[in-house]
């Protein structure tokens, strides 16, 4: 049905640009719509009382929604924003608004996700998205590398990002990465939900503790934490929270015992998802990075290591499980000294003297003299 008319009789009115309308607001996520538009609001009442607080409470939602509507906003120079010494916000300018470059019309954009840039931009994008992976990825918490997703084409893309069970998802993921979703996104996506068999709500919650938790969002580490988790066997929300609680209580005490004040390195993770593998509480944990401290002096991995899978193959448990241990460690030690004492030291000699003396006569002696002085050279 064409040749609506559109009109109001309020005068009362606040402009938005047609810019805005036309190629950023179809993109956008509809909180960072809303924020916009209530800042447009803002313009039009000079006196009306302003701050991200009061912000949140206008739209119900979270001051934590709102700053990251203004970040959104800020990376595609819809805005700029002004921060104080304390990194609170002091200033929002609204810019002028522009047509994007290679940005489509709004009456071109339908009310799914907008796909079309996915296939176009798929084989220039690769480079990109290979260099933003190039980063050194901490968790994964497995430390395995990374595996070749299956080459999905364009339309594989299309027609996975324009299903109706996705599109929700596809949306949640660019409001946890603060941006538009790139091919290698969405190859990703499709890769966990299509061939790892994650469920949307596992997808998401993998996005929330890479995003949110650890504060990485390139594509190569949500991969690899994808992975740690479908090895381990990770299939719902509820076991990845019981694993991210058991990885994050380990991580506390090795921090605590070793007294790092820093996060761990790729190597070193390998050996804290080893350790929260092997079930061991956060005390045991502190109590093998205490005694490797002990016996080397400094943070070693590798020694506490050997401490713990050695507690792990004798099945120890609890602190006094590692009581147990010692105590039959010290037994054997002192039998083993008992065993290997050595013989009294002989009076007024040394080490040598622990070898029986022979006692010789004057006759041998004498025998002896004759025997040299006998000899050719003795002359």
């Amino acid at each position: 049905m064409d040749g609506i008319s559109v009109y109001s009789e309020d005068t009362r009115a606040t402009q938005v640009p047609n810019e805005f309308i036309d190629y950023y607001m179809p993109r956008a996520n509809g909180t960072f719509v809303k924020v916009y538009l209530y800042l447009l609001r803002c313009l039009a009442a000079p006196d009306m009382t302003f701050g991200i607080s009061v912000i949140a409470d206008a739209l119900e939602e979270t001051e934590k929604d709102i700053l990251r509507a203004l970040r959104y906003w800020e990376r595609e120079n819809v805005l700029s924003l002004t921060w104080d010494k304390q990194d609170d916000i002091r200033g929002i300018k609204l810019n002028r608004l522009t047509k994007p470059l290679q940005e489509a019309p709004f009456a071109a954009v339908s009310s799914a996700p907008d796909t079309s840039s996915i296939s176009a931009l798929h084989h220039a994008d690769t480079l990109s998205a290979t260099r933003e992976d190039a980063v050194p990825a901490q968790a994964g918490d497995a430390g395995t590398a990374p595996v070749q997703l299956p080459e999905y084409s364009p339309a594989q893309l299309d027609a996975f990002a324009g299903r109706l069970d996705t599109g929700c998802l596809l949306h949640a993921v660019e409001s946890y990465l603060e941006r538009l979703l790139k091919p290698a996104d969405v190859q990703l996506i499709l890769f966990l939900h299509d061939e790892l068999h994650f469920s949307n709500e596992l997808i998401l919650h993998l996005y929330e503790y890479c995003v949110i938790s650890r504060k990485k969002k390139t594509p190569s580490y949500i991969q690899k934490v994808a992975l740690s988790w479908h090895e381990e066997g990770i299939d719902t929300v509820e076991k990845a929270e019981e694993r991210s609680l058991q990885f994050d209580s380990c991580f506390t005490a090795v921090n605590r015992a070793f007294a790092l004040n820093r996060a761990p390195g790729i190597s070193e993770r390998r050996f804290l998802s080893r350790w929260s593998a092997f079930g061991f509480s956060s005390d045991l944990i502190e109590e093998a990075c205490s005694r490797t401290l002990l016996s080397t002096s400094r943070p070693d991995f590798k020694y506490a290591d050997k401490i713990l899978e050695h507690w792990h193959e004798n099945n120890v448990h609890t602190m006094s499980d590692i009581k147990k241990l010692d105590d039959a460690h010290n037994a054997r030690s002192a039998r083993t000294a008992r065993g290997q004492a050595p013989g009294p030291k002989q009076p007024g000699g040394n080490r040598f003297n622990a070898f029986p003396q022979r006692d010789y006569s004057g006759n041998d002696l004498a025998t002896l003299e004759n025997v040299l002085l006998a000899r050719p050279d003795s002359r």
